[in-house]
């Protein structure tokens, strides 16, 4: 019985993702940064889902849907992140914002729970700064709605490993509409570019970024 309960959950979850098929435009895919950019930069995100450093779930998992009876489901995207942790897909839409401004800019993955001074010593290792991101909530799957309720820890940091600016940026709406236009992925990820769009477009970090 529970294994005919998981896979009606599947079919339901498999017929949400498909009920919308719109391709969300590639400009929306990503924030965008304002500012022209001069210096190379790093992205690095760290997961700190409790999710996932408990290992109920693994890295990858986005949490942003549930099937039957109120069960989480457990789907990958499809494309090229696809069974990459979040945490990269997230780093590759802060990359591409970065990247169209002017600069330079490398994905540094880090470890699930990597501390902050850990990931700036990473930076440092490699010469480089940029923008670091502790991803502390993300989601958890809100049934079939668009409930996004985050937490990210974001610096600033130069190429000796200085914060130039650390900023907390957590909230959860609970407004917004589900899409009639996008399947659960894109409008997830429509979600994200709004949010990290919140980021970037704050004043301290769009200066720390454009001074790095």
């Amino acid at each position: 019985m529970k294994q005919f309960f998981r896979y009606f959950s599947l079919i339901l979850c498999i017929a949400y993702l498909g009920a919308c098929a719109q391709k969300l435009p590639e400009e929306a895919r990503y924030p965008k940064f304002s500012s022209p950019l001069t210096t190379d930069l790093s992205v690095a995100v760290t997961d700190h889902r409790d999710f996932v450093l408990n290992g109920d779930k693994e890295p990858w998992f986005e949490g942003i849907m549930h099937g039957a009876f109120g069960i989480p489901a457990s789907l990958k995207r499809n494309g090229p992140t696809e069974g990459r942790p979040f945490a990269y897909y997230l780093s590759t839409m802060i990359q591409t914002s970065l990247s169209k401004a002017g600069s330079n800019v490398t994905i540094v993955e880090l470890p699930k729970g990597e501390s902050l001074e850990a990931s700036i010593q990473t930076l440092t290792d490699k010469g480089s700064s940029g923008i670091i991101v502790i991803m502390k909530k993300s989601r958890y799957a809100f049934w079939l709605s668009a409930d996004y309720q985050y937490d990210f820890e974001v610096a600033i940091v130069d190429i000796e490993g200085r914060i130039k600016v650390r900023k907390t940026f957590a909230k959860w709406d609970k407004e917004i509409p589900l899409s009639s236009t996008y399947n659960v992925f894109d409008m997830f990820t429509e979600i994200y570019t709004k949010r990290l769009q919140v980021i970037l477009d704050d004043p301290e970090i769009k200066a720390a970024l454009t001074n790095a």
